[in-house]
């Protein structure tokens, strides 16, 4: 199935409707017939972010979408949507007609690069494809349309509000989208979740973890899953928030992770850690049939084998405003790619392992024997085992040069002395450790406020 795609993803969409990628294959000398199976796509040369930068041309970002014209949709269209417009043309005229080639390619919501990147686009089409790929990962957490949800993720042009709209639209849930800090202060939060009975409530790990320490117990009292969105450098987060679940009135609630890169328009989910075990993930379940999700060795672009590390790629498959096409996303998967049914839910579709970093978090820190690498996915890992610290931020000042170590120096909301317990715990990373007033730490890491908290501040020195 993914094979058929893909041919017809190139063939049809990648190759004739977008500029970007029709110039890259070209370069490469990829021809339209060249890609049949999935082992042709290490014939296709990576892109990035970086590909996509309007810093040198404002118009490269928007090289991502598809731009058919009428030339092209004539030599190009598939048969069966060829068939629906001359139907539609002879029974209802040419406006009718005009109206089922926009619902397929035309942009109608278009998410922004915040960060750099590709300009997203959204026929109706993908959005349809966008709302059942989040009711299967509501699915994967677990909940049924007969569930509440409240989410708290930030309302702004990104993918996270967006994508739990339409997942709960599409799952026929009931649900409340609160928008976080910049909408709704916690204690309406809290009041809402009390009295509509959530099930379910989506959120940010810094609102979460506010919340349950603050709010009352009522407002957890039918609370089954507490899915955060962030799923790279949350190893060590589930046995934390369950402990605040437990502590927090809801001990029968579960905590899950959501990982999504905002250009693939999509989100994973992953099924709820077994009670008794919270730190035990199965990982994040994929969609096969809208995407190819590869794990390459990120110096030579070749796949790795089953569960083993490497950087994840991104291609999309059967999507019309825009799509990615070996896509790096710069995500670390430090478990790989697993294909055997899921032990937790039985389903059998990929599942990225959930011990994620990023490949900017790799750094040099001083040691005795000299310059010493270390992965701040593991620095994250002891400061989310640390209880007594309800929050924090990673500044690393990069010093650009081999031989020089950078700086790395934990900010945490927490007692002078148990900052310095703190710091005996992270002495093996190099880091310093300083203590910050909470409310001014929170504004730092933007909790309840940004598109995404900021819990890794990377500089560079002068």
């Amino acid at each position: 199935m993914q094979e058929d795609l893909l041919r017809d993803s190139v063939r049809r969409y990648f190759r004739p409707f977008s500029p970007f990628y029709r110039r890259l294959l070209d370069e490469a000398g990829v021809g339209p017939r060249d890609v049949r199976r999935l082992s042709d796509l290490q014939r296709i040369p990576m892109s990035s972010a970086s590909s996509f930068s309007g810093q040198t041309d404002p118009a490269r970002p928007f090289e991502a979408l598809f731009r058919p014209d009428e030339q092209t949709l004539k030599r190009f269209l598939h048969r069966s949507l060829m068939r629906r417009v001359v139907v539609e043309k002879f029974l209802r005229g040419d406006e009718a007609a005009e109206r089922v080639l926009a619902e397929e390619f035309k942009p109608v919501h278009l998410q922004l690069p915040f960060a750099g990147g590709p300009l997203v686009g959204f026929s109706m089409r993908d959005l349809v494809a966008m709302a059942q790929a989040g009711a299967r990962m509501l699915a994967v957490l677990g909940l049924a349309r007969t569930d509440v949800l409240v989410s708290t993720l930030p309302f702004d042009a990104g993918l996270p509000s967006w994508f739990a709209t339409y997942a709960a639209q599409a799952a026929g849930m009931s649900a409340a989208h609160l928008g976080g800090g910049q909408a709704v202060r916690p204690s309406q939060t809290a009041s809402w979740m009390a009295r509509l009975g959530a099930t379910a409530f989506v959120t940010q790990p810094g609102y979460a973890e506010g919340l349950l320490r603050a709010a009352p117990a009522s407002a957890f009292a039918a609370l089954r899953v507490l899915a955060l969105w962030g799923g790279v450098g949350m190893l060590g987060a589930r046995a934390r928030f369950a402990e605040l679940l437990r502590a927090s009135g809801a001990p029968a609630a579960q905590a899950a992770m959501v990982l999504s890169v905002p250009e693939t328009r999509v989100a994973w989910g992953e099924c709820p850690a077994p009670a008794g075990n919270p730190e035990l993930s199965f990982g994040f379940h994929t969609y096969p049939d809208l995407e190819i999700v590869e794990v390459v060795d990120p110096q030579t672009g070749a796949q790795v084998g089953e569960a083993e590390p490497g950087e994840l790629v991104y291609t999309s498959l059967d999507w019309r405003g825009s799509a990615l096409l070996r896509y790096r996303t710069g995500i670390h998967a430090r478990q790989g790619i697993v294909r055997a049914a899921c032990p937790g839910c039985g389903r059998t579709v990929p599942r990225i392992g959930a011990d994620l970093s990023r490949f900017e978090w790799a750094i040099t820190v001083p040691s005795p024997t000299g310059p010493t690498p270390v992965d701040l996915a593991d620095v994250i890992a002891v400061l989310w085992g640390t209880n007594e610290v309800p929050l924090w931020q990673l500044d690393v000042l990069r010093s650009g040069l081999p031989a020089v170590p950078d700086g790395l120096t934990a900010h945490v909301a927490a007692r002078p002395s148990t900052a310095v317990q703190v710091g005996r715990r992270l002495g093996r990373f190099g880091a310093r450790v300083l203590p910050v007033a909470f409310r001014e730490l929170r504004g730092r890491v933007g909790v309840g406020l940004e598109r995404s908290e900021s819990r890794v501040v990377l500089r560079r020195a002068r």
